[in-house]
């Protein structure tokens, strides 16, 4: 294993601290205590625990991948790459749609890919 590149040092902490966001937001969200606060009462209960629970899923596999690429763990590049192409991809129907807010996370997301297939990234993963 080769030393961890700053960049994926940085990519890592992002991973953690959006994973902790998302798991925060969703676990508040499932539990009921947004609905409660945005005094949302005609919307489903139901519906919104389930997207919680979605928010809360996509939280903790980014605080597992945020911590993968800290320790280097080859499955986390995989995981890694899958997230940012999915980002990706959906930046790109953001355009489509004519939000011009997705060009930021578009490049971001661009970059981040471009990175993870460098030859000294993926060495660091064993890949």
């Amino acid at each position: 294993m080769t030393e961890r590149p700053l960049l994926i040092t940085l990519i890592g902490l992002i991973h953690l601290l959006l994973g902790l966001v998302f798991a925060l937001g969703g676990a508040a969200i499932a539990g009921g205590m947004a609905a409660e606060l945005a005094d949302l009462a005609p919307v489903d209960g139901m519906l919104v625990t389930l997207v919680g629970a979605g928010v809360l899923i996509f939280g903790l596999v980014n605080l597992t991948i945020g911590w993968g690429f800290l320790r280097g763990w080859a499955i986390m590049w995989y995981l890694g790459v899958i997230f940012n192409a999915i980002g990706l991809l959906l930046s790109i129907s953001g355009i489509v749609t004519a939000m011009t807010v997705s060009v930021l996370p578009l490049v971001l997301y661009g970059v981040i890919l471009y990175y993870l297939f460098r030859p000294q990234v993926k060495g660091f993963f064993g890949i």
